[in-house]
């Protein structure tokens, strides 16, 4: 595949906007090289992450007046996994599409981009429900978390991969690289009462997940984690990108120094969240948010990674997504990431 732009900027998901045209041309306007598509969360919870990542899954289902996703238990689990593992095996993507209704922005940055030549953009990026979140948040009627019913989970993990694989197909039949993120939010809780899961646990599920998207064709995965977490963790699984917010958590990543090493020699890439999306952030300038970003590459440096090689092995993304912002604070975080990503070049280029 063709390497990444060095430096470019990208999205996590959500925004705020609900018109997915506005969202849409914002993105473009702002991140041109590599666009994500918007989830539009204020439409309804049909565009919430966990909820998008329903379809085609067995036993699971949608409350949408309690805005939940449940295990039905009341289905024939054994036909419902029959019928399950025969998509599976047939690769039989569509089955695990994305409707219009639950991602209108999705196809709206489709069809805008369909009259324009396939290298402007060359990538597209997207994003699916981690399955360490999804089975964490999904419970059946017992309370008990999908994580912890072995069945189901696995199909849990085949499930979100093909998800991810469809819409990386759906990607590269307009002619660009697919960029998929899997968004972990839960993984904040690793290594907490809250969430009983081994090491190895997670990097076995991480691992699966992506192997089985691969299998379908070529893209980049990445893994998104909005808090702290045992970042080594992360780089050991088959990721591309690990994303994660610099703005606040850059400190605990810094512990993970070797680890990030040998995670770029490999090809890794790291995403940074420059941008504080928290609306309870205190307000910054985009001189401080710039010199925070070169504070932190520079203590990279004094670690030992080399600085042109790292910044050529980064992207940068809003902290999380836009999607608790108003749509003013989302404007101005968009256009800021835009201008930190034209002065990260100047900086690269100037070493």
């Amino acid at each position: 595949m063709k390497a990444l732009p060095a430096l470019a900027a990208t999205g996590i998901g959500s925004v705020p906007f609900t018109d997915d045209q506005e969202a849409v041309h914002l993105i473009l306007e702002n991140l041109p090289e590599i666009p994500f598509w918007p989830q539009l969360a204020q439409k309804g919870f049909q565009e919430d992450m966990v909820s998008q990542g329903v379809g085609g899954l067995p036993l699971i289902h949608r409350d949408r007046e309690r805005r939940l996703v449940l295990v039905n238990d009341a289905l024939d689990r054994d036909a419902a996994l029959t019928e399950f593992y025969e998509a599976a095996l047939q690769e039989d993507l569509d089955v695990f599409s994305l409707s219009p209704e639950e991602a209108v922005g999705f196809y709206g940055l489709l069809k805008e981009l369909s009259s324009r030549p396939a290298d402007a953009p060359a990538f597209i990026k997207g994003q699916v429900v981690g399955p360490v979140t999804f089975a964490t948040v999904v419970k059946g009627t017992d309370g008990k978390a999908v994580l912890f019913d072995y069945e189901l989970n696995q199909a849990v993990i085949r499930g979100l991969a093909l998800k991810a694989a469809w819409q990386a197909a759906k990607i590269r039949e307009t002619g660009r690289q697919a960029v998929i993120f899997f968004d972990e939010p839960s993984l904040t809780g690793f290594g907490s009462a809250f969430m009983q899961i081994s090491r190895e646990e997670v990097i076995t599920t991480l691992t699966e997940t992506i192997t089985a998207a691969r299998e379908t064709g070529s893209a980049f995965f990445g893994i998104h984690c909005c808090g702290n977490t045992d970042w080594s963790m992360l780089m050991e699984s088959p990721i591309d990108i690990l994303s994660f917010d610099s703005y606040e958590f850059f400190e605990n990543l810094k512990l993970y120094d070797q680890a990030l090493k040998k995670f770029l020699d490999r090809g890794g890439y790291l995403a940074w969240g420059l941008v504080p999306t928290s609306p309870t952030a205190p307000p910054e300038t985009e001189e401080a948010l710039w010199a925070r970003f070169q504070s932190q590459v520079e203590e990279l440096g004094r670690l030992g990674l080399d600085l042109p090689f790292l910044l050529n092995q980064s992207l940068l993304t809003p902290a999380c997504g836009l999607g608790y912002l108003s749509p003013e604070k989302a404007r101005e975080a968009l256009a800021v990431l835009a201008s930190l990503s034209r002065r990260a070049r100047d900086w690269l280029a100037s070493l």
